[in-house]
């Protein structure tokens, strides 16, 4: 299994092909997990077993996925690291662009 985002009732092609891998369950296991119970992350801890998000809800998630990168900046190893950041980074930059519409609603899980 992995974890995704994509974005729920789409409304148009745009919307439709709407895609962002986030981790195998394996490596969000692996390296995710220790750094959500380690900071306490609320939102990106229901990445696992999955959350829709609104617009309003992108601050508090683009927050937590900085504080995620800082953690695994001083825990994981090299390879880890720049897997974890390649996908964060990714995430961060893209899903802005999912709320073209004010009423969207995206789903990571």
């Amino acid at each position: 299994m992995a974890i995704s985002v994509m974005i729920l009732d789409p409304q148009n092609d745009f919307e439709k092909h709407f895609f962002l891998p986030v981790a195998t369950e394996s490596f969000f296991k692996e390296c995710w997990i220790p750094a959500i119970q380690s900071l306490g992350l609320r939102w990106v801890d229901l990445f696992s077993t999955g959350v829709d998000v609104e617009e309003e809800d992108l601050p508090s998630i683009l927050a937590e996925l900085d504080q995620l990168k800082e953690w695994a900046d001083q825990n994981l190893e090299e390879e880890q690291k720049t897997k974890l950041f390649e996908r964060v980074e990714g995430i961060k930059e893209k899903l802005p662009n999912a709320f073209q519409r004010k009423d969207a609603v995206v789903f990571i899980g």
